[in-house]
C-alpha cells in the first residue's frame, strides 16, 4: 500500500519539525549572509548582529550590515 498524505489528521509532531526546520533554515542563511557582508567589509563577526535589537539601525556601520544582511535573507527566500 502507497503511502498517502493525511490532510484530515492533525499531526502535532509534523508541525513541531516545519517550525524547527523553518527556524534553522532563516537563521542559518541569516548567519551565511551576516558572514559574507562581514567578509566583504572586512567587519568582525558577532552574534549581537543577529539577535540584539538595539543594533539594528541605520545610524552605525555594523547597524547598516546588519539590516543588508536582514534584507538579503529575506530576498533570498521570497
Amino acid at each position: 500500500m502507497a503511502g498517502q498524505f493525511r490532510s484530515y489528521v492533525w499531526d502535532p509532531l509534523l508541525i513541531l519539525s516545519q517550525i524547527a526546520l523553518m527556524q534553522t533554515v532563516y537563521y542559518g542563511s541569516l548567519g551565511l549572509w551576516l558572514a559574507l557582508v562581514d567578509g566583504l567589509v572586512r567587519s568582525s563577526p558577532s552574534l549581537d548582529q543577529m539577535f540584539d535589537a538595539e543594533i539594528l539601525g541605520f545610524s552605525t556601520p555594523p547597524g547598516r550590515l546588519s539590516m543588508m544582511s536582514f534584507v538579503l535573507n529575506a530576498l533570498t527566500w521570497s
